[in-house]
């Protein structure tokens, strides 16, 4: 599995873009997506903080189900830091902030690269 993360407009989806541009892969974006996820090639999937927002699943299933939907398969995700900067006033938005940030704890964990995209820049943070 391989992680790209980074703030909002920073260049994520565009790294990743250049990264495949002759590779096979299937592409998830969660925000207008179910999250379904193929077995038979590479994975990318977009805007799982999105799909976090929309679910009705409690935190510990959602989470649960997004580690056994990628469980064996070759995934890259594109995760958007939301952790930095002002805290919301919306409990919702605090929660799915919360929720994001315990989610991509764990992705990372599990991750053998890990890279972040800081308005265009690429810095491995992890490689295995």
């Amino acid at each position: 599995m391989r992680v790209i993360i980074g703030g909002a407009h920073n260049g994520k989806k565009a790294f990743v873009k250049r990264m495949l541009e002759n590779a096979p892969h299937y592409w998830v974006d969660c925000s207008v997506d179910e999250l379904e996820i193929p077995s038979d090639r590479l994975i990318v999937i977009d805007r799982i903080e999105q799909w976090l927002a929309q679910t009705e699943l409690p935190e510990v299933d959602a989470v649960e189900f997004i580690l056994k939907s990628v469980e064996d398969k070759e995934v890259i995700f594109i995760l958007t830091d939301i952790g930095r900067g002002i805290v919301p006033m919306d409990a919702r938005q605090r929660a799915l902030r919360d929720t994001c940030g315990r989610l991509y704890q764990k992705l990372i964990a599990q991750a053998d690269e890990v890279t972040r995209i800081w308005y265009g820049l690429p810095q491995t943070l992890k490689k295995n």
